[in-house]
């Protein structure tokens, strides 16, 4: 039951709230006191303090109550026969017409006066006075004007009627009568209704969260942790002190500080993993609170992963000799485009947990660079990363690579799978699989490991990520490929766009490609702003592997430093040059206006000028094409 206290400023308005307590069951009598006004504010910071739910006040209290403290404040407002009865009082005791009467005070003790004037037949003149700094200077000036404007008397609090009797007038102080007060009281009851149903609520959901598996906190706005469950505690090994009032940063700072701006600017949400000092991994999800178009806070779930698997020093360097490891993490992957951000964050998701993954994308779009983001980013990433193209075996020697042989060498590796052991298998290719390592592969993805050569079924703890360039459900209809893999490795299922749906991202990936060759090269290239143009405004059929082979190309052949758009379109004409339909002639299409140049000074043997006034431009236009379109002018 909601406890409310009301404070009042004076002594005749005590015995009419006692009684209204009585009418109100669903509100429980905290206490109901005299304050003064120095008094107010401190008063209410002690209720606040010992449990108190709601304040009723009015006038001038409430206003520095309001500012003191956070609890719910019902103001008490007079009514309009209440205010009415006064000016027919003061009218009569001055016996004047039409005397002019100032009402004054905070407009959230007064009702609308609007019609005053007429239904009493006086002049009634109303100063709200502002809860500023120094509100009794406010009201004692009030007073002052009102007098200098002619008012012959003055309704108003206890500081304005003493300042106006100082000056002479007639005072009435604004009642807070029976009306007035059950007022108040009507809106306590439903604020008390509403504190009620919080309260159960927050009592039931507390139940709820501290018997969840999960850690859940609860963070404001600045990332800072407002409440926590008793497993948030447990997990990350701190005592409540330790934890609330903390900032995210403060408690994790191996987070990237951008990445956690930048989710409670635009509302991302956050996956990650991190280690506690006892090796355990917990997998922490940050979901952002939209409230009013605006990020309201967070909510912080946390949960226990497993022990980090770690391997020998000598495993670990023959798995590096034989390239088994994945060196790619989600944060080196360009994303500025939609496509790229959403693959990237539905990736990360995924990355959490140890089911199967299905990357569908045409060649060269990155499938095997966002598998070892996936697993770089999951529970095992510091084990082994292997990766096999269906495509590139014979399915004897895949089974054999993949499951191993009776006869096979005693040695550390005798099957990739086992050598996969706590860590990721990467299939690319997957519908080139014959049917029977189909079906050891989906018993792979339920955790028995089927040896060649031994009867016995084996546990193994190794997660598949396969990826395909062909639509599998339509295999699966014509029996082409097994619908349990199919179903067991799609549930986790990624579209990777191809680069042309990610054009904001292909500046990214060329200069990454341009880093590492230059790097191994030792050259130095730089691209020029119409180079830049060209690059974003290319197709890229070859994707992610045909950007890769132009910045190699680009780093070897470039004869100075500064690559313009010319050379780019030569490198990438001979490097994917075209064949004529029914023949085996290569052919490298050039664009329209390229041609017409080129026969045109074969035409007039060179001269730039003739060229220019048969095309009808400038001699600067005709260079700027001869630039843009590589043309050779020798």
């Amino acid at each position: 039951m909601a406890r409310l206290a009301v404070l009042v400023p004076r002594q005749n308005m005590l015995d009419m709230a006692e009684r209204l307590f009585d009418g109100y069951p669903q509100l429980q009598r905290y206490t109901v006191e005299h304050v003064r006004t120095e008094d107010a504010a401190s008063r209410a910071r002690e209720l606040e303090a010992d449990g108190c739910d709601i304040i009723m006040a009015r006038g001038l209290h409430a206003a520095l109550i309001k500012r003191a403290v956070r609890l719910p404040l019902v103001e008490i407002r007079s009514s309009a026969v209440e205010l009415g009865k006064l000016m027919l009082e003061l009218r009569e005791e001055l016996n004047l017409p039409c005397p002019k009467i100032a009402v004054i005070g905070f407009a959230n003790m007064l009702c609308d006066m609007s019609q005053f004037d007429r239904l009493f037949q006086v002049r009634c003149s109303v100063f709200n006075v502002e809860p500023e700094d120094s509100p009794e200077s406010a009201l004692r000036a009030a007073v002052r004007e009102a007098a200098d404007a002619g008012c012959e008397a003055v309704i108003g609090g206890n500081v304005a009627c003493r300042e106006a009797e100082a000056l002479g007038l007639c005072t009435r102080f604004i009642p807070s009568g029976w009306e007035s007060l059950q007022n108040a009281f009507d809106t306590a009851r439903h604020i008390g209704y509403a504190i009620d149903l919080e309260k159960r609520n927050r009592a039931e959901m507390t139940t709820m969260l501290d018997n969840t598996q999960s850690g859940i906190l609860r963070l404001d706005a600045d990332g800072t942790v407002l409440q926590a469950n008793a497993n948030a505690f447990n997990l990350l090994n701190l005592p409540p002190r330790e934890l609330l009032g903390k900032s995210l940063l403060q408690l994790m700072p191996r987070l990237d500080q951008e990445t956690v701006r930048q989710a409670f600017r635009e509302g991302q949400e956050i996956y990650t993993v991190q280690t506690t000092q006892d090796r355990r991994e917990i997998v922490v999800t940050v979901s952002p609170i939209r409230f009013e178009e605006r990020i309201d806070g967070a909510i912080m779930t946390l949960q226990e992963g497993r022990k980090v698997m770690e391997m020998s020093g000598e495993l670990r360097h023959e798995l590096y000799v034989r390239g088994h490891m994945a060196r790619w993490r989600f944060e080196h992957l360009p994303a500025q485009s939609e496509a790229g951000a959403g693959m990237v964050r539905q990736a990360n998701r995924v990355a959490q947990f140890q089911a199967p993954v299905l990357l569908t994308g045409e060649f060269g779009t990155g499938r095997e660079i966002l598998a070892q983001c996936i697993h770089n980013a999951g529970l095992t990433r510091g084990n082994a990363f292997i990766s096999l193209d269906c495509r590139a075996y014979q399915p004897d020697t895949l089974d054999t690579l993949l499951f191993g042989t009776v006869s096979a060498r005693k040695d550390s590796l005798p099957s990739l799978i086992e050598a996969a052991q706590d860590g990721t298998v990467f299939l690319s290719n997957i519908e080139y699989l014959s049917e029977e390592l189909q079906y050891k592969l989906f018993r792979l993805t339920r955790g028995i490991f089927l040896h060649n050569g031994s009867n016995k079924p084996m546990e193994v703890n190794v997660r598949l990520i396969a990826a395909t360039h062909t639509p599998l459900i339509a295999k699966v209809e014509n029996g082409g490929f097994r619908s349990d893999l199919y179903y067991a490795i799609n549930a986790l299922g990624i579209t990777v766009p191809p680069i042309r749906q990610r054009r904001e991202d292909i500046l990214g990936w060329v200069e990454l490609y341009l880093r590492e060759w230059r790097s191994r090269y030792d050259r130095v290239i730089h691209l020029t702003q119409g180079a830049k143009d060209y690059l974003s405004g290319y197709d890229w059929p070859g994707n992610l592997s045909q950007i890769n082979s132009v910045c190699e190309q680009m780093v070897l052949l470039a004869d100075r430093r500064n690559i313009d758009e010319g050379f780019l379109k030569r490198q990438i004409e001979q490097l994917t040059p075209k064949t004529l339909p029914g023949t085996e002639q290569l052919v490298v299409y050039r664009d329209e206006k390229a041609v017409e140049i080129e026969a045109l000074l074969r035409q007039y043997g060179g001269s730039r000028q003739k060229v220019a006034d048969a095309l009808g431009v400038s001699k600067t236009t005709l260079w700027r094409y001869i630039k843009k379109y590589g043309i050779e002018n020798d």
